[in-house]
């Protein structure tokens, strides 16, 4: 499992022994993972929510700027490619966390919820998404978790979460 995190998250994550965090938070970094062979990516970001707490995306919607397949395909895979079920779900064992539609904006920073309603999304985020599609791209499955906030708000959630997160995936991986 390749596991991209924002620089933050990863410096959290990154001091439990075993776990290997992408140092770069980048489609570049997934693409180079594609070539090693990965097939299952965990990519975080911090997103904007009518709610706190944590988010698995099992959708989403890129409605603003260009996006990762624009311009000439990349060798990872084909031209257009069906991105439908792209995103898994994972079923925790004692945890229950939302699982919703999220949408790209420009930037969280800016956005003020509104778009919440306005397009019956769960989550807006700046970052993730073109990660996430460049890794469907490449024909891998991806968990993408979002570490909500509401507007307005600069609380975070609690990060050993996501090492519960790790290590039951990881655990999976192995069976």
């Amino acid at each position: 499992m390749y596991i991209s995190l924002p620089r933050g998250w990863g410096d959290i994550i990154s001091s439990r022994d075993g776990i290997s965090v992408s140092v770069e938070y980048s489609v570049d970094s997934v693409r180079n993972a594609l070539e090693q062979g990965e097939n299952l990516f965990l990519i975080g970001a911090d997103a904007v929510s009518d709610s706190a707490g944590w988010l698995f995306a099992r959708d989403h919607l890129a409605l603003f700027g260009t996006g990762t397949l624009a311009g000439p395909n990349h060798p990872a895979g084909p031209r257009f490619p069906n991105l439908r079920g792209m995103y898994i779900v994972p079923e925790l064992e004692g945890e229950t966390v939302r699982a919703g539609v999220v949408m790209r904006v420009p930037d969280i920073r800016l956005s003020t919820g509104a778009e919440l309603g306005a397009f019956s999304c769960d989550a807006l985020v700046s970052r993730g998404i073109d990660q996430a599609i460049a890794a469907a791209h490449g024909g891998a499955k991806v968990i993408f978790i979002l570490n909500c906030r509401k507007p307005d708000s600069g609380e975070s959630n609690d990060y050993s979460f996501l090492n519960r997160l790790i290590q039951e995936i990881e655990g999976g991986e192995q069976q």
